[in-house]
């Protein structure tokens, strides 16, 4: 955006000059006035740029874990599409106990993107107990295994369901990691 001088050039000393003379000083006072302004917004705007490097510690590492976990909702959804679209297609050859298996499949995928989600909106946690000293990561742990045993056995040609294991992993990571309100941040 091009600026106007601030200084206005000289004019004449005509009496009639004076009010257009006397406008133009009012106009570029009020440029240096909106650019000192831009100036201190700018300055304003950099101070606080330089304030948002400094967050806490714990707020980054629940940010970064969150986002692994909205990963593993994601991951769990691709995955179970396509063990899914791998028993539609062999349906054909399916018996009362594959069609148990397939179900069991899809029970476990939705509830592992249950479970994965509830921890990416801070409903819950991977380390969340539930009976006595059995947590949420445990319970996933049993799902996963369920149903990647179950998506094998499943008479159909893919092997999708190890697919499954990738998110699972990412939850295991995270899992082992401290809770962030234990981090202590390193000097």
């Amino acid at each position: 955006m091009a600026q106007s001088d601030p200084e206005p050039a000289p004019a004449a000393e005509d009496p009639t000059d004076s009010k257009v003379t006397a406008a133009s000083e009012d106009t570029g006072a009020s440029t240096d006035s909106a650019a000192s302004k831009d100036s201190e917004d700018s300055k304003g705007a950099e101070g606080a740029a330089e304030k948002e490097p400094e967050e806490d510690p714990a707020a980054r590492a629940r940010r970064s874990t969150r986002a692994f976990e909205w990963t593993c909702g994601w991951l769990t959804l691709l995955a179970g599409a396509f063990v899914v679209s791998g028993m539609v297609q062999n349906d054909a050859k399916f018996g009362g106990l594959a069609w148990l298996g397939a179900t069991v499949v899809i029970i476990c995928v939705l509830a592992l993107i249950a479970l994965y989600v509830g921890c990416a909106r801070d409903k819950v946690t991977l380390r969340t107990r539930l009976f006595g000293r059995v947590d949420l990561f445990q319970v996933s742990t049993v799902l996963v295994v369920l149903a990647v045993i179950c998506g094998l056995t499943v008479p159909s040609d893919n092997h999708s369901a190890l697919s499954l294991l990738l998110p699972w992993a990412l939850t295991y990571w995270i899992y082992g990691m401290k809770p962030p309100a234990d981090s202590t941040p390193t000097p």
